[in-house]
């Protein structure tokens, strides 16, 4: 799976937080990896990027969204 490497995380990081995010952040100025997540959870897609929660390790995480890659 293809995902930023931007994240947020700690205590303060919620769902409206991450969701808020990936409407204002610029994804462009952020890197693409390879990874494999396996204990995420999807939670919207904002302007072509989705957000997921990965609840093995606390942290919300984005990705370009299908229709976009």
């Amino acid at each position: 799976m293809k995902t930023y490497d931007t994240i947020l995380q700690g205590h303060e990081a919620t769902e409206e937080q991450a969701i808020d995010w990936a409407s204002g952040f610029d994804f462009s100025q952020s890197e693409l990896n390879d990874d494999t997540i396996t204990f995420k959870r999807y939670i919207d897609t904002v302007n072509g990027i989705d957000v997921y929660y990965d609840y093995g390790a606390d942290y919300y995480f984005f990705a370009p969204a299908e229709s976009t890659l």
